[in-house]
Formats: C-alpha cells, structure tokens, sequence
C-alpha cells in the first residue's frame, strides 16, 4: 500500500477520533440537565436521606407529591426577595436547572413539606414542614 493511502487512513481515524472525543465531551449528565424529568420514586428515594422529609414520609404515609419545580437563577432570586418562605432559597447557589423544590402534602390536607433537592450533591438542601391552614366562610343561617 502506498504511503500516500497509510496517510489519508491515519488523518480519517484522527478525524473521527476527535469528532467521537468532542460528542462525548458536550454530553451533559442527566443529573443535572435533565432533573424536570426525575420520577418521583427517585425523589422520595433522596428524601429519605434526609431526616427531616423522612419523618414526615414516615408520619404521613399517606402524602403526595403536589408540585415540582426546577429552580432557575431568576427563581432562587424573586425567591430571595420574596414575601413568604425566604428561607427556602437562601444559601442556594445561583445555578440553573441544580434544585427542585419538591412540595409535599398529606392526603387531609393540612400538613405539608417544602424541600429543596440539590441535584448536584444528590442530596437534600432544605426541608420545611407546613402547617395548612384552610379559611371557610359560611353562609348565615
């Protein structure tokens, strides 16, 4: 074989290579990335890490996950500034796509947890039990 064709084959191997190692390099885990779509048996797996979110599980078999949402930079601020649960947000980094808060409420309805779930350390951030309180006006009798 001709040393022209051995040189044209070493410089396409050494293409590809590079291209496979650059494809590989951009790939972003789905631990991070993708968190929106954690099941939630995975986060009740990390919940139980955690003592706090245990003891309400343990407590409140009966509890569902109301909501989850993925925190962004602009979110953990309005966060930080706003008027009810400032503690949930301080200290977070200012990250996208890291935490998910994570509410959970029993099936009566008026005990409650607020958590956030750091995707990064695969751990939980913060955990705030909640007392729900319901206001019923009745009508005159």
């Amino acid at each position: 074989m001709p040393l022209f064709f051995k040189i044209i084959i070493a410089f396409i191997v050494i293409v590809i290579l590079i291209f496979g190692f650059l494809l590989l390099k951009n790939q972003k885990p789905k631990n991070i990335s993708d968190i929106s779509d954690v099941s939630d048996g995975e986060i009740i797996e990390l919940l139980k890490k955690n003592e706090d979110s245990n003891n309400y599980m343990q407590n409140f078999k009966d509890f569902t996950i109301k909501e989850k949402v993925v925190l962004t930079k602009e979110s953990i601020l309005e966060g930080q500034a706003g008027q009810d649960f400032k503690e949930v947000y301080q200290g977070l980094e200012l990250e996208n796509n890291r935490y998910l808060k994570v509410e959970l409420t029993n099936a009566a309805g008026d005990r409650g947890m607020i958590t956030v779930i750091d995707f990064e350390n695969k751990e939980v951030a913060k955990a705030y039990g909640l007392i729900l309180l319901r206001s019923e006006v009745l009508p005159n009798q």
